[in-house]
């Protein structure tokens, strides 16, 4: 009996081992600049990974990205979020990337602060102050509220984005972008928490208890013997 459960937790361990550490982040190739751009390439425009979750019971949306080099070396660079909140419409199609669809866009500047733009149905525009952004090394993290990006069809937890570096030193247009991640079409929001890994480390924890239950009423028998 012991020995079904010790096998048991051990094929459980195993298989969160080799889970993924994040299913929803986004991972880019290194180096793979536009060949329409002709900004910096100091890394920190070149995208490596990136996620976008989003947490129903506090309404926040949770960036994280990763860049090749360190955030700074290009001091006119910035940091673009696209979000298909249901009325996502392929702007790029002219640039062969019709599957990259928004209809709002959060921007990140290189002092953390930055501004969310709904384009449909009506403009508007928030601003956000500097330090709303965490910026440490090669990494950017932020969280903004959920209620800054409506609904426009789409419930929040089924959103999706994609990330676009830009460099403002160029003339603005599809030539200031440097990389797409993901590179041809958008990713999903991932909702957090997430309900399948807590009821597998739950499971696994379980298994456990039932282990330590089962030596323990053996312990017994034996003694009773």
């Amino acid at each position: 009996m012991r020995l079904n459960i010790a096998k048991t937790v051990i094929a459980a361990v195993l298989l969160i081992g080799a889970a993924p550490a994040n299913a929803s982040a986004v991972h880019d190739a290194a180096g793979d600049y536009l060949a329409t751009y002709f900004g910096s390439k100091t890394g920190d425009l070149d995208v490596i990974s990136a996620s976008v979750t989003y947490n129903p019971a506090s309404d926040l949306f949770h960036f994280e990205s990763t860049f090749a080099g360190n955030l700074g070396g290009s001091p006119s660079g910035f940091y673009i979020w696209g979000f298909d909140r249901g009325a996502g419409s392929g702007r790029f199609t002219a640039n062969g990337l019709p599957q990259v669809l928004f209809d709002s866009v959060v921007r990140f500047n290189m002092d953390g602060s930055g501004v969310v733009s709904l384009l449909t149905p009506t403009s508007s525009t928030t601003a956000f102050a500097a330090g709303t952004a965490k910026i440490k090394d090669n990494q950017l993290i932020a969280d903004i509220a959920a209620s800054l990006l409506p609904s426009n069809g789409l419930a929040k937890s089924s959103y999706t984005w994609n990330l676009w570096p830009r460099d403002g030193v160029l003339p603005a247009g599809f030539g200031q972008i440097s990389d797409f991640a993901p590179d041809t079409i958008n990713a999903p929001v991932q909702v957090v928490p997430l309900p399948g890994a807590f009821w597998l480390f739950g499971s696994v924890f379980a298994m456990f208890k039932l282990a330590g239950n089962s030596k323990q009423r053996f312990a017994v028998t034996v003694k009773s013997i």
